[in-house]
């Protein structure tokens, strides 16, 4: 076992208690899926594609996915690459969550993101208060985030790293 295959198990059973690890294949669609909704505004950032790039590894997605994510212009029809995994289509409320914090990964979560996610929310088959409720917990995740932060590094010049 490796470190990455551990930290995948690790990661898969803290966010969505999941006792296995899907099959790297299943990994492709989900990424591209969230990539897709990170170019709602007309383009993946920076931040958005690191932040999309470093989940996935780790979840412990191959150095092939890795490859394709750096260079990935995000211009499918959302619809075709759902269409390309059943597993995907079982982890739509993960996969809401998942391109949330993609598309807020630069700062700023643009109402075409969102459009972009709602979409796709409408395409999966859930209840718009989906996409609602996935927005309303990022922003209190997000604030626990900051908080804790704060709580270890009162001054930020004192972080080490």
């Amino acid at each position: 076992m490796n470190a990455r295959t551990i930290g995948g198990e690790w990661l898969f059973k803290y966010y969505w208690s999941f006792d296995t690890v899907p099959a790297a294949s299943d990994f492709e669609q989900y990424a591209k899926a969230v990539m897709i909704c990170a170019s709602g505004d007309g383009s993946v950032t920076p931040g958005e594609r690191s932040w999309i790039m470093g989940y996935f590894a780790a979840l412990g997605c191959t150095e092939d996915l890795l490859d394709l994510l750096a260079t990935y212009t995000a211009d499918e029809p959302i619809e075709a690459v759902l269409a390309q995994s059943k597993p995907v289509n079982v982890s739509t409320r993960a996969l809401i969550y998942d391109a949330i914090r993609a598309c807020a990964a630069d700062g700023a979560l643009h109402p075409e993101e969102i459009a972009r996610i709602r979409h796709m929310n409408h395409v999966l088959g859930l209840p718009g208060q989906v996409v609602d409720d996935w927005l309303a917990y990022h922003t209190e995740e997000d604030d626990i985030r900051l908080r804790r932060v704060e709580m270890t590094w009162p001054d930020p010049d004192d972080k080490p790293y």
